[in-house]
């Protein structure tokens, strides 16, 4: 019988911290999260997660933003633990002064950091190919798809408000590193495009450099805004609808279905 994440991260739990209680923290697309003292339990949905420890491994002294520490990695259980980390996800709130030339910096770390794999191109046009929304919206993607980009680098690729914490002005952890890989560098600025708009993108190049073409970093925005849409979670929902009107400009927006 197939395990439920909450027996998957009580059988990880007794395996290495077998005196602490569980508390259900949240789930997403991918991963449920667990609270078992000052332990984050992630339960993934069917990723490697000892690669994910291994490249966190690599990645924590080489970056000026925190990330994950791992306490460990249930391969059986696909489960990561490692401490809980101060803040809020930036969701749904607004980026202060500082954050975009901190993200920058940390974005221009992580890119310089040589790994073997996984390498995955992306293809701009194959983010269409299960992508539901208005048809207005999807009809202006299709007619809009950017070639693919050459340089690889590796990137955290879900780079969203949801997975940056922060707390009294600061970034306090960078997290959810569960799709990194060897990919395109327009992935990691397209989701901050998308949840802080086109200011705070000029300020993590101001810290960055010269960004990836902008065409690919608006395209995998508008993709990522539709994808949370679709997801259908509120505070996402929220999100990215206020970010169509910077998405899509001078475009009529779906309204908000009434309750």
């Amino acid at each position: 019988m197939r395990r439920t994440p909450e027996q998957r991260a009580r059988d990880a739990l007794r395996a290495h911290a077998p005196d602490q209680a569980l508390v259900r923290l949240g789930s997403g697309l991918d991963n449920t999260a667990f609270l078992a003292g000052d332990l984050v339990l992630r339960v993934a949905g069917g990723h490697d997660v000892r690669r994910e420890a291994e490249l966190l491994s690599r990645v924590r002294p080489r970056v000026s933003l925190p990330v994950p520490e791992i306490r460990f990695a249930d391969e059986e259980a696909g489960v990561l633990a490692y401490p809980l980390l101060p803040g809020r996800p930036l969701l749904g709130r607004p980026a202060g002064p500082g954050l975009a030339s901190a993200i920058g910096r940390f974005l221009r770390e992580l890119h310089a950091i040589d790994v073997a794999g996984p390498v995955e191109p992306a293809e701009p046009g194959e983010w269409l190919e299960d992508l539901d929304g208005p048809p207005g919206l999807l009809r202006i993607l299709r007619e809009s798809v950017p070639a693919a980009g050459e340089r690889l680098v590796l990137a955290h690729a879900d780079l969203g408000a949801e997975h940056l914490l922060e707390h009294d002005g600061r970034i306090t952890g960078v997290i959810d590193w569960t799709d990194a890989a060897v990919t395109d560098p327009a992935l990691d600025f397209a989701r901050l495009y998308r949840d802080f708009g086109a200011g705070f993108l000029a300020g993590v190049a101001d810290a960055y450099g010269p960004l990836p073409d902008r065409d690919r970093i608006v395209f995998f925005a508008r993709c990522a805004a539709l994808e949370d849409l679709a997801y259908g979670h509120e505070p996402y929902v929220r999100a990215a609808r206020n970010s169509l009107t910077w998405l899509f400009p001078g475009t009529s927006l779906p309204t908000t279905p009434s309750a």
